[in-house]
């Protein structure tokens, strides 16, 4: 009986993996172009661009969580100022005025807060074996190195940095398929790193 709960578990295990390898095949995208190469916004719109119309075509679902709170803080900073343009006189409400401005700060500062710890350099969020991950790609000012991250909340990370030579050509089109790869591996690396920890707690409760 345990043989045959081990074999159907590896069985199991590999149609996972097979289904997840068929799922992260790159889908026919338009091609991402970067005008200047030697500009790292359009370097990075271009990448950014490509994870956003290629993930969610690729089995990744996307977690809007974070987006979403902060869209509805920029909706709370427009009613403060909305409100205080429009629905209030000075002098005569002053103090609500005030107070309309001071929910205008403490919420522009959330938003701020969320940008600076939360989102950082994020260009995607996305849902990687029940994690919420961000997708991050930065470049350091003055290098032609590009780190390409997953984060997770829970302090959960790993890295790949490279030449950016690797994704573009002469012409400043994309390669995809490079940036595709990395990307994959970055993933698997993930995975692992994520089923390495859960068998350590699962050790340390034994």
């Amino acid at each position: 009986q345990g043989c045959q709960d081990k074999n159907f578990e590896l069985r199991l295990r590999l149609l996972r993996r097979v289904a997840e390898m068929s799922d992260m095949e790159l889908p026919d995208l338009q091609d991402q172009k970067a005008p200047n190469l030697y500009a790292k916004t359009d370097l990075l719109k271009a990448i950014s661009e490509f994870f956003n119309d290629a993930l969610p075509r690729m089995g990744f679902q996307e977690d809007h969580f974070w987006t979403n709170i902060r869209i509805i803080m920029c909706m709370a900073c427009c009613g403060f100022g909305c409100y205080a343009q429009f629905m209030l006189k000075f002098p005569k409400d002053q103090i609500y005025i005030a107070l309309c401005v001071a929910g205008y700060f403490a919420f522009t500062g959330l938003v701020a807060l969320i940008d600076y710890f939360v989102i950082k350099t994020s260009v995607i969020c996305i849902k990687v074996g029940g994690d919420s991950v961000f997708v991050d790609v930065t470049m350091t000012q003055f290098s032609s190195d590009v780190e390409l991250r997953l984060r997770s909340p829970g302090n959960k990370t790993v890295s790949h940095k490279c030449s950016i030579g690797n994704f573009f050509d002469s012409d400043g089109y994309l390669v995809q398929e490079n940036l595709n790869a990395d990307f994959t591996a970055l993933v698997k690396q993930y995975e692992k790193a994520k089923s390495g920890t859960k068998g350590g707690e699962k050790k340390k409760d034994k």
